[in-house]
């Protein structure tokens, strides 16, 4: 019988990493430590945005990232490539294939940069929509015909992709990685936490996830951040708020047990005003653990990969190594 599961276990279960999102590569003691111990092999590199910020407003690179200190020999790296919507639109075939060209070569040049010869699987990242889905699909056939057979071709999904697979289309893509955070509507006001929402999951994944055509990787938020809001109005997410100051009573007005934090005096450093309103959504073990649990039950019985978002030494001060070691063995 423990052999059986042991077999079992080998067979369905996860192979865990993490997503690097940063500008530059240049990892610190915690997280190499972290790739480490869960035993990484691969490491999914953002290596650039697309956005239409070039002159004439054709999509360039944007963000792109500098790697200050090779991978290790003992780490693969899958570069993946962020392209904002708007980027699709009106995009005609032979657009969809200069781009697919001028993305190959980039990532070809970050590659060497990172000190490696090569990869073995690029992944797109988009949240298409129905209107962008045909100039995105003919892009990503674009990007696979220039790739070797032997490089697997992936591509992010969202829950509302999974649910409505009809209308959102199949992506010509290997792989697929759904992506399990940013779930709920981040820019409605109020006590919600738009990072991780079970209730979303359950709506969006329960009956269709094992019903998806592709092989499908999954990703799991470790994060936190600092959402504001302004006469009721969302105003962005504050990356300059120390989120200990949340606690000094002095500056916050909080209700008991409230996500929701109002400002009485202006923190000018960190672009904030009186009267602001800082919703603090966090990822809680409790709902890392549910969700995984919920994903275990509905996914399709294969192997997959399990990454993390995201290898920053910040998130290291909530979760142990041990707390994400259990979240793969749910699988």
């Amino acid at each position: 019988m423990i052999a059986l599961i042991a077999c079992d276990r080998q067979h369905h279960g996860a192979t865990a990493s993490f997503y690097y999102w940063k500008t530059a590569y240049d990892p610190n003691r915690i997280e190499k430590h972290a790739l480490a111990q869960i035993g990484a092999k691969r490491l999914f590199v953002r290596i650039m945005d697309i956005d239409t910020q070039g002159p004439r407003g054709e999509a360039v690179p944007v963000s792109a990232i500098t790697f200050r200190e090779p991978l290790p020999d003992s780490l693969a790296i899958v570069p993946v490539v962020y392209i904002i919507n708007n980027v699709l639109k009106d995009l005609s075939a032979g657009q969809q294939e200069e781009l697919a060209g001028r993305i190959i070569d980039f990532v070809t040049a970050k590659v060497k940069q990172a000190g490696k010869t090569g990869f073995d699987e690029l992944q797109i990242d988009c949240d298409w929509t129905a209107s962008t889905r045909d100039a995105y699909f003919g892009f990503l056939k674009a990007i696979r015909a220039r790739m070797a057979d032997s490089v697997r071709l992936s591509a992010t999904l969202r829950l509302h992709q999974v649910r409505n697979r009809r209308s959102s289309g199949v992506p010509p893509v290997d792989r697929t990685l759904l992506m399990c955070y940013n779930m709920g509507n981040l820019r409605k006001p109020g006590e919600h936490n738009s990072i991780i929402d079970l209730r979303e999951m359950d709506t969006y994944l329960k009956d269709f996830l094992s019903e998806y055509p592709l092989p499908m990787d999954m990703a799991l938020p470790l994060f936190s951040w600092s959402v504001v809001f302004r006469k009721g109005q969302y105003t962005g997410i504050s990356k300059r708020l120390d989120p200990q100051m949340l606690s000094d009573t002095s500056v916050f007005a909080r209700d008991a047990e409230s996500s929701l934090y109002r400002l009485k005096v202006a923190l000018p450093a960190a672009g904030l005003q009186q009267g602001d309103v800082v919703r603090r959504e966090q990822t809680r073990w409790e709902d890392l653990s549910a969700a995984a649990d919920f994903l275990a039950r509905y996914k399709r019985k294969e192997r997959f990969t399990l990454l993390f978002y995201h290898l920053d030494n910040q998130v290291f001060k909530s979760f142990s190594d041990e707390q994400l070691q259990e979240i793969v063995h749910r699988f």
